[in-house]
């Protein structure tokens, strides 16, 4: 046997692994409910938290092609309340920050293809910019909350109050921060699904007693479900309302990746 014959087999060995630790490419999609993360929608900026307009409404024609259909937090509560099963291809839209880009850029792709989206908002931060990130990003006013939320495609949760990390509080911030959420967009008139999305994606999931107290004040306060992030295909009745496990849908992701996540909730196999 030839060097180039021993070679050869080994090189495609070594491809194929490749292959399928970057892109879980012999895993088998995942069945239950997709959750997608977006943050901002640009005009032509992509990176980690920005998405072109145009690429993002690749992505939605392809799930509206393919009769992918988007339930709203109202939706999920519904089903989860009444023990309806999950309707094939569904998935739900997720995005954080209210950029002025929900009303300008995203708002008419959900109308154009008939997509819900809830919108997590840091209350403390309406109508002025991403102060946490440094960032000039600028945040949808008080009035344009009120607008979107009138639409039947738009939901309004909650993203904290001053889009702080749930692994930096105790109960009773965390108890301060629901309250602060709720009462600045009740007495702006805005109206809203009680749904959290942390800040970062982070809360105490590694001391389990601590994790058992918050989810109970969770229960206790009327919040519904609370969003992570998981890179996973939740099963489906939602075990965990309150570790819904998100996608995160970048602005960098090749088409083929995007379809990848939403099939298997991940692009890599260890992501």
């Amino acid at each position: 046997m030839s060097t180039l014959e021993i070679i050869i087999p080994i090189l495609f060995f070594l491809v194929l692994v490749y292959l399928v630790l970057e892109f879980n490419l012999l895993a088998p999609a995942r069945k239950g409910l997709p959750v997608l993360m977006y943050h901002n929608v640009s005009d032509s900026l992509a990176d980690g938290l920005n998405i072109p307009a145009d690429k993002l409404e690749l992505q939605f024609m392809f799930l509206k092609e393919k009769g992918y259909n988007s339930l709203s937090v109202k939706q999920v509560s519904r089903l989860m309340t009444e023990g309806g099963s999950l309707p094939k291809k569904s998935f739900v839209l997720t995005f954080d920050d209210a950029y002025e880009s929900i009303e300008t850029l995203l708002l008419p792709l959900l109308e154009r293809y008939d997509f819900t989206a809830v919108v997590f908002v840091p209350v403390a931060f309406i109508g002025k910019t991403n102060i946490w990130d440094e960032g000039k990003l600028p945040i949808l006013s008080a009035d344009s909350l009120q607008k979107i939320s009138r639409n039947k495609h738009i939901e309004i949760g909650l993203h904290s109050f001053l889009h702080r990390s749930y692994n930096e509080m105790d109960l009773d911030d965390m108890k301060d921060d629901l309250q602060n959420c709720r009462r600045s967009l009740e007495y702006y008139k805005i109206p809203y699904v009680n749904a959290l999305a942390y800040p970062y994606g982070a809360y105490p999931k590694k001391d389990k007693g601590f994790k058992t107290e918050m989810f109970e004040m969770f229960r206790e306060a009327g919040l519904e479900f609370a969003f992570r992030i998981g890179n996973r295909i939740n099963a489906f009745p939602l075990k965990d309302r309150y570790e819904i496990k998100r996608t995160d849908i970048r602005g960098t992701d090749p088409f083929f990746i995007f379809k990848t996540k939403l099939k298997k909730g991940r692009a890599k196999v260890f992501a």
